[in-house]
């Protein structure tokens, strides 16, 4: 019999015959145990949803066909029912990432994670410099705790994958950290993010902490790993072009999925179209109606409809509504950085 690589199995579900919830992101709860100067979520509603109604729409994905899930927030590990749901996940035999800061990490939640191993835990990692990483954190005491707990997971054999945000106060850090990370875990187990968005409530402060589009392609020149990387990246995103003459020309909700704590069921984190409040309705009718994403167009002679920069462009209407509030505005730090990546610099 031929084996087949988990990404390989994923993609032979993933085609336009075949419409899946195969993998989703669930928000447990915006409480986070830090509160860094770039979180896009640091000042939106703490309130989160109790157990029942988690295991209620695990039900519901697992019988349409779910594989896969991430249990994310703010951070996940501290709400107060994050045993009973990830174990309830798991028993049905979906495949669970656990993204945390990594800060708050009980023994309890340990011995579970070692009883039944996630896919994947991921940790946010964005300095090695124990001053630095606390004044980004905005908490003291946090550095020890995840290189702690870091040391912990590697001890306990369970899966690790370390992260890095592009931020203006740790540009000088990223490929060390890097580093750093593949002689812990070896190869394959770091991911750098260059993406830092405004708030969900409009707020402006994280921009201020990004780097410019020169910057990130400067940090990804200093590393073949992170060239092929961006590469890769580029090809993906421009393959995933489903609807080009759309206002969401992206298909990365025909098989996907993202709830907030309030249990509002959305194509992605950070776009309200076609969302649905999962406590009024069923997955299933929510997740069905992400198909009206096919029928938004550009209601103006905007830019963006002709632009030669399309392809290379991260710009769509949910981004442009948080950096300018108009869906369908170009939006220059976009635009500068679909120039940047069609040039290679």
């Amino acid at each position: 019999m031929k084996s087949l690589s988990y990404s390989d199995f994923y993609k032979s579900f993933n085609t336009s015959d075949n419409r899946l919830p195969l993998y989703g992101q669930i928000e447990l709860t915006y409480s986070c145990p830090i509160d860094c100067i770039h979180c896009y979520c640091r000042n939106e509603s703490k309130e989160a949803s109790d157990a029942s109604f988690w295991k209620g729409i695990i039900d519901q994905i697992h019988v349409l066909g779910g594989l896969e899930l991430t249990f994310t927030g703010g951070d996940p590990l501290i709400y107060k029912d994050f045993p009973e749901v990830y174990r309830y996940a798991k028993n049905k035999g979906f495949l669970v990432n656990i993204f945390t800061s990594g800060a708050a990490i009980s023994d309890k939640i340990f011995d579970l994670l070692e009883e039944l191993p996630p896919l994947n835990i991921e940790i946010t990692l964005n300095s090695l410099d124990k001053d630095n990483y606390e004044r980004i954190t905005g908490k003291k005491g946090a550095f020890d705790a995840v290189m702690k707990n870091i040391r912990q997971i590697k001890k306990r054999g369970l899966p690790l994958v370390l992260k890095c945000n592009g931020l203006k106060e740790n540009k000088h850090e990223i490929i060390e950290i890097k580093k750093f990370t593949e002689k812990l875990l070896g190869k394959g187990k770091f991911k750098f993010d260059s993406f830092i968005f405004p708030g969900l409530n409009g707020a402006e402060h994280p921009k201020s902490h990004r780097l410019t589009p020169q910057e990130i392609m400067a940090v990804e020149a200093n590393d073949s790993d992170m060239i092929s990387e961006r590469k890769r990246n580029d090809s993906t995103h421009q393959s995933q072009w489903f609807n080009p003459d759309g206002l969401y020309h992206c298909n990365s909700w025909f098989n996907q999925y993202f709830i907030n704590p309030q249990g509002i069921l959305q194509a992605c984190h950070l776009s309200k179209d076609c969302s649905t409040d999962l406590k009024k309705s069923t997955f299933k009718e929510g997740f069905e109606k992400f198909l009206g994403l096919l029928d938004l167009k550009y209601t103006t002679d905007s830019k963006c409809i002709t632009c030669e920069l399309k392809e290379y462009c991260y710009k769509c209407p949910a981004r442009a509504s948080l950096e300018g509030g108009n869906a369908e505005s170009p939006v220059p730090y976009y635009c500068e950085l679909a120039r940047s990546r069609k040039n290679g610099m």
